[in-house]
Formats: C-alpha cells, structure tokens, sequence
C-alpha cells in the first residue's frame, strides 16, 4: 500500500469534521508502543478526561488483525474505542454492534475500516491534536506534547512537512518549545557531567560510554570547572560546551556526532531537571520504555505524575543503560557468535531480555558485528533479530509473521523477540535477511 501524502493540519481540521465516531462515558485507547502513538493517547485522554469521561489506555503492537479487532469490540462493547498508530490486516468487515472505531495514523486492508482512518502514520500526533481539539480545546500541555511527537515523527533529524510542520510552528509561535542547538543525550538537565556519557546508549559512544577513565579525561581536556563536573550539561556556559564539543568531535566516530549533536527542542513546561524537558530526552524514554515493556510507567508520567512514575521511570531507565553498556562491552571482549554470508548469531547467556534490542542495534553500529547484515542474539531465553536497513519497518515484519505460528513481539522500530524453537528462530531469520534484501533493491 503506498504512503499517503501528509496532509496539512488544515486538511486535517477540515478532514475531521467528516468523522462520525463519538466518545463515550467510557473509551479505550490502543496504542502502539512508538513513543508518538503513546504521546497522542496520552493528549486525546486527557481531552476526554476533561469532559468528565473515563478513559484506559492498553498497549499493543503495532499490527492488529481484524478479528482481533472484533474480539477488542465485543470486549469493550460499551465502550468507545480509538487506535492510534496500529495497522489492520485483512479485508473481512467489522462486525456490526454499538459503534465503530477511530483509526489515527496506521493503515487498513478492509475498505470498511479504511473509512474509520483518521490522519496517517506520519501525522499522528497532529491528527490526535485535531481529534482532541474538536472534543475540548486544547490545554498548553497537549499542545506542547502534540508538538513533540510531531518532532519525533521519523525521528529528530527528519524534515518535518505539512501537518507536523504546521503544529510545531504553532506551538513554538505560544512559547511552548523553543528549538535549540547542543548536546542530545538522556540525562543533559539532571546527570552530572561524566554520568550522562557514561550512562549514553542514545547514541553509544563508542569507548566513552562505560569508560568513567575516559569521561574524566574529556572534561579534563575541555577545562570543564570542577564545581560544574557534578552539574548537568544543560548548566554549562556556551563557551564550555563549545570546548567540550571541541574536544568529543576529535573522539568520535564521525557518524555518532549527528546523532549527538545537533537541533533539539526544549518543551518549556517542564521542570528544568525533568528527563523529558528535551524532545531528545523524551525520544530515548519513549525507545527506552518500549524494549522494558513499560509503556505504563511512561504514560503515567505524560499524564502528569511527575513523582513515583517519573522516579520508577528514572531508575529503571538508569538501570537499563547500564545493563545495556556491560553487556556490550562483554559482547566487544568476548564475542562468541557464528558468521554465514548473510547473518550474524550471538550467544549471550545470561543477559536481560529487554536489553537485546539496543545491545543489537549498537553491535551494529559500531562494527562489532558486521554493520549489512542482521544480527540475533540469544539468551537462552528468548531470540531477538535485529536489522539495520532503515528502509525495513518493524510493521513490515510483523505483517509478514501474522500468520505464522511464532510467538513475537515487536521490541523496536528495528527488532523484534521471539520465543520458540530453534527452527522457528531460523526460520524467522531467514525471512528477515530475504525482507531486508527486497527493501534494499526498491
């Protein structure tokens, strides 16, 4: 199915007041896990919230079958129900009952459904921003998180057009983000200095990251004053961090420095220690939270508890790069895999489940397995296969494994885990390597 055109928010206004769907005194909103699906359950919630309405927000993956779908509609019979960001396979028609769905973002095979689409993959925070709107209007918060996930449609450093141009122009024109060029890395508002380095998996630093040795030289090169080592980044004076940039540019792999320098947006309603006051901040917390399989803890925190969640978030984020790190620099000491010409196979007894995805995507990165072709790595426990063409979706993957009898999940935007025997793990591979050979050649 070819991409629709993104529209601009005006098309979206207009393209809105067509829909027939209507909340109800109770409404269930399916996410997929990208972080701009759960940013726009978390908006369209708080809309409903404020019209006294009751809402719950389950996540899911990202592709859905229709008869999954009608078991959700009979399940939730009485309730209202949205999906935001999820495909839906198969041409069958919904059954008929008390109402129908809303589809923001995300594609369907049925015409019927087709009809209940609102707004498209690549504008669905800005579609969720309208949909909202047109219930209640719209708090500064939503705006400003609308805003955001617009920003991280394709990520950062993708140009933004149309509707999620139009909605950041908006937002920035209020004053509720403020574009700014420096250090993107989780933790520059609350770590101290060497600690966010330390601790990046977003990007990897490639003999930084895990290297305390290495941090304090850094900062020692770039003169970095003693009382400002325990301070954030985002408290550096420009002359200070134009040192430090100096000084990391000379180190790095010219590769990595796009991805950790460059424009970022600060959302100016958060607290100037919040982990999420930077969109790149909220990026690495959006992928973060999606390889825990902690969707939850994040949805609480963008619906405003900014105490135990955003605590429990905290740490188990801290937690999980640290665990990410070692493992990484166990695979680069100690890398006991096997080689064909298509693929690399990784042992990795003993470490996390929920830590393969960003272990893969690094071990690509850095060459430590070879950077063409997919990587799996098995901890006994589970089998995660992670690909580095940017051209193949994890939605492509997992349409072509509906019907199969593998149980997945999709881990990232580039992985997914799977529990099964080891022929379904090689047959699973095998498809991955032929997906992203066909993606290659379009």
């Amino acid at each position: 199915m070819a991409p629709k055109k993104a529209p601009s928010l005006k098309a979206l206004e207009k393209a809105c007041t067509n829909l027939n769907f209507q909340t109800k005194d109770q409404n269930v909103l399916v996410t997929s896990p990208y972080t701009e699906s759960v940013i726009t359950s978390t908006t369209i919630s708080q809309s409903i919230s404020r019209l006294n309405s009751l809402f719950h927000i389950a996540p899911s993956q990202s592709v859905m079958t229709v008869d999954s779908l009608n078991k959700l509609k009979e399940k939730y019979d009485n309730s209202g129900i949205i999906l935001v960001g999820i495909d839906i396979l198969g041409k069958k028609r919904l059954k008929k009952g008390s109402g129908y769905p809303l589809l923001i973002g995300g594609t369907a095979e049925s015409e019927q459904i087709e009809s209940f689409t609102f707004g498209t993959d690549s504008t669905i925070a800005a579609a969720g921003y309208v949909f909202g709107n047109t219930l209640i209007e719209s708090t500064d918060y939503g705006l400003q998180l609308s805003a955001a996930g617009a920003i991280l449609s394709g990520g950062i450093n993708a140009p933004k057009k149309g509707a999620n141009k139009d909605i950041i122009e908006l937002a920035a024109n209020r004053g509720l983000i403020q574009e700014q060029k420096g250090f993107r890395l989780f933790g520059a508002t609350m770590l101290p200095l060497d600690e966010a380095f330390r601790y990046s998996t977003h990007p990897y630093l490639n003999t930084i990251s895990g290297n305390q040795e290495e941090c304090d030289k850094i900062l020692n090169e770039a003169d970095i004053p003693i009382q400002k080592l325990r301070s954030p980044i985002s408290n550096l004076s420009t002359p200070q961090a134009h040192r430090l940039t100096s000084v990391l540019t000379m180190k790095l792999d010219p590769a990595t420095i796009p991805q950790l320098l460059g424009t970022d947006y600060i959302l100016t309603l958060e607290r100037e220690n919040s982990p999420i006051r930077y969109a790149s901040g909220l990026e690495t917390v959006g992928v973060t939270a999606w390889a825990l399989n902690e969707l939850g803890a994040l949805l609480g925190v963008l619906l405003g508890d900014r105490g135990r969640a955003l605590r429990t978030l905290i740490d188990s984020h801290m937690e999980y790069h640290k665990d990410v790190i070692f493992a990484v620099q166990r695979l680069e000491s100690n890398l006991q895999g096997d080689s064909t010409t298509t693929t690399t196979t990784v042992k990795l007894t003993g470490t996390k489940t929920e830590i393969l995805p960003d272990v893969g995507r690094i071990a690509l990165e850095t060459g430590i397995v070879d950077k063409s072709r997919p990587v799996a790595l098995d901890n006994d426990e589970a089998y995660t296969i992670v690909w580095p063409s940017p051209k193949l979706e994890v939605k492509m993957v997992l349409r072509e494994f509906s019907s199969g009898d593998i149980t997945l999940r999709d881990s990232s935007s580039k992985s997914i885990t799977i529990i099964g025997t080891d022929e379904l793990k090689e047959t699973a591979l095998e498809k991955i390597v032929q997906m992203s050979k066909d993606v290659g050649k379009k």
